[in-house]
């Protein structure tokens, strides 16, 4: 059994046992009466330590500490009376329960994680493409902006994004973990045809996302479009898919990287159609 079906198997087990435990009675009366907030706690923390990759990109002590000081918190601002026993033994034993709830999702969390990096390893290996990870990019991105601001050199971005439709049928074709490993495979083959369109100069980037994003040296606004014309023209012929391209250029609309991304992405998403090129230059030219 693979550590993520363990990890499912123990976060199920983990869950329906408290679940069962509350419900024991002896004389019509609760065994272990529970409070409200201790459910909800040991239901809350299974998906916001998946979703929240803060929370298990550390070491699992700081994510016991975190949900264990919230849940002396609520201790002392929930009133036990109303809500369950007040006995220090059913709280020790609500505390230690959460502890195991939090050590339990954060395994699963870890195997989730490890599974998607799995996947993605296997798609970049099948459709090598080079692209770096933008959050492990911040140096040379630094470096490139640097370089321009000193010697008054022009520097422009492209972000990537599939074409919705084409997202929906690849929905469409297989369910769950298929499903997910085709629109990486997908992904994949789409930043190996970025990959052909680009010079050595261009640094090719990826974010948390799944979007490609092109950073171009030396390369003002009526570069670009041609240069993202070019790109959306070899991904249709490579894979048969369609791109979106977002395009702008430093120093003319952003004087930052993060602007530079978010005038890139303004423009992705009011794009009608990723073929909608010549008309978005004729706007820019405008």
């Amino acid at each position: 059994m693979t550590n993520l079906k363990k990890s499912l198997f123990w976060i199920a087990f983990y869950l329906l046992f408290i679940l069962i435990l509350g419900q024991l009675d002896r004389a019509d009366r609760p065994i272990i009466n529970f409070a409200a907030f201790f459910y909800l706690m040991g239901i809350a923390i299974v998906p916001v330590m998946i979703f929240v990759p803060s929370l298990h990109k550390v070491s699992v002590g700081v994510p016991m500490f975190f949900w264990g000081a919230i849940y002396m918190t609520l201790l002392q601002v929930i009133d036990r009376s109303k809500t369950g026993s007040a006995n220090v033994e059913v709280t020790v034993l609500e505390f230690v329960f959460l502890e195991v709830g939090v050590w339990l999702s954060y395994q699963l969390a870890v195997a989730v994680e490890t599974s998607e990096s799995l996947m993605d390893i296997l798609a970049q290996a099948t459709f090598p493409h080079g692209a770096i990870d933008l959050d492990a990019s911040s140096e040379k991105i630094k470096n490139e902006f640097a370089r321009s601001r000193r010697f008054h050199r022009p520097l422009s971005l492209i972000v990537v994004h599939a074409f919705p439709k084409d997202e929906e049928t690849v929905r469409e074709m297989l369910k769950s973990l298929q499903r997910d490993v085709l629109a990486r495979l997908s992904n994949a083959r789409i930043g190996q045809a970025i990959g052909e369109a680009l010079r050595q100069t261009d640094l090719l980037l990826r974010d948390r996302v799944g979007r490609f994003i092109v950073l171009c040296p030396e390369t003002d606004m009526e570069k670009i479009v041609i240069l993202s014309e070019r790109i959306a023209r070899i991904v249709a012929e490579r894979t048969g898919l369609h791109v979106d391209c977002g395009v702008a250029s430093f120093p003319d609309e952003a004087l930052i990287f993060e602007d530079l991304m978010d005038v890139a992405r303004d423009r992705l998403q009011r794009s009608p159609n990723s073929v909608n090129f010549v008309s978005t230059r004729e706007q820019i030219v405008k």
